[in-house]
């Protein structure tokens, strides 16, 4: 197993917590005002 470039690493958790996080952002919207369109406005930058 060859070494990851620290770099890497760092932009691959950033990146998924970030997509974790707008998943759950959406996801909670969703659960209060239960209208998808509203919530994919609120949430997608």
């Amino acid at each position: 197993m060859n070494k990851f470039n620290p770099i890497i690493i760092v932009a691959l958790v950033l990146f998924a917590g970030f997509f974790t996080f707008k998943l759950m952002s959406l996801f909670g919207c969703y659960v209060r005002i239960e209208n998808f369109d509203k919530c994919l406005k609120l949430t997608a930058w």
